[in-house]
């Protein structure tokens, strides 16, 4: 009888501590997704944020409710408390003055270059005036690249779209942008699309840019530090028992996946 109600208590202390180390939710937790490759697919209402969040429901207990948003007006609804939470953002010093961030993934940007292209190197292809790329309007790829960027488009010899899908739909086509810049997320997701994939090589010509940590962003308006430190635990656990790393190999495969996880957590 002693053993059964030591048993029961050891239970009991047991559920407790783990009550103690849960979330509050009192409310559903709001949560922005944007269309970003296999980070977000809108068309199939799937992808790895989706993916995420939903494991991050499961093991919470928390209720969460789903919206696609354009990504400057996610931003500005995590300023205003409108909005609670979203995914796939980089810390920034401007950001955390609203927000908390929780690091789950890595990305960079990697070259997707032809295979009709000889160019081998930031330098070959510079040399070669017939050679166009491909970008995202206003978007960093990291000091070294925007730096290359930088000098082809004094060449006016850069194609600039509003976003990746519009990047990867000229790529496509014969004669135009021989080459363009994407995370795995993205590149996965658009060279299968655009039927791609045996057509292009995928290189690092600037091994020297790091990988870039995105994290779970959560409104400051609707999280407190206290509370952050028990999701930061929930996305920790995730990491440590290889959740993460199974969902981005689902979207992915095992390569990219292991890159999408070279990231130090805060």
């Amino acid at each position: 009888m002693k053993k059964i109600l030591l048993t029961l208590y050891l239970v009991g202390q047991a559920s407790l501590a783990l009550a103690g180390n849960a979330p509050q939710c009192p409310k559903a937790i709001s949560f922005a997704l944007y269309e970003n490759g296999y980070i977000y697919d809108s068309a199939s209402d799937s992808g790895i944020d989706k993916d995420v969040a939903e494991e991050l429901a499961r093991r919470s207990g928390c209720r969460f409710e789903f919206s696609v948003r354009p990504r400057a007006r996610i931003w500005a609804e995590l300023e205003s408390g409108f909005l609670m939470m979203t995914g796939s953002g980089i810390q920034t010093a401007k950001r955390d003055e609203f927000s908390w961030a929780v690091r789950y993934m890595a990305q960079k940007n990697y070259e997707l270059v032809k295979k009709t292209v000889s160019s081998q190197s930031p330098a070959q292809f510079n040399a070669d005036p017939k050679l166009l790329w491909g970008a995202v309007r206003s978007y960093k790829h990291g000091s070294k690249v925007d730096e290359f960027l930088d000098s082809l488009r004094q060449q006016n010899r850069v194609v600039e779209e509003p976003d990746l899908g519009s990047v990867f739909r000229i790529f496509s086509k014969e004669g135009r942008t021989s080459a363009v810049l994407a995370p795995p997320p993205a590149y996965a997701k658009y060279l299968k699309e655009w039927g791609l994939t045996d057509r292009v090589r995928i290189e690092d010509w600037f091994p020297e840019e790091l990988s870039i940590p995105h994290s779970l962003i959560f409104s400051k308006k609707a999280f407190s530090e206290e509370e952050i430190k028990k999701w930061r635990r929930i996305v920790g656990q995730m990491r440590a028992d290889g959740t993460l790393h199974s969902i981005y190999t689902k979207y992915l495969g095992a390569t990219d996946a292991g890159r999408m996880m070279m990231y130090k957590e805060d």
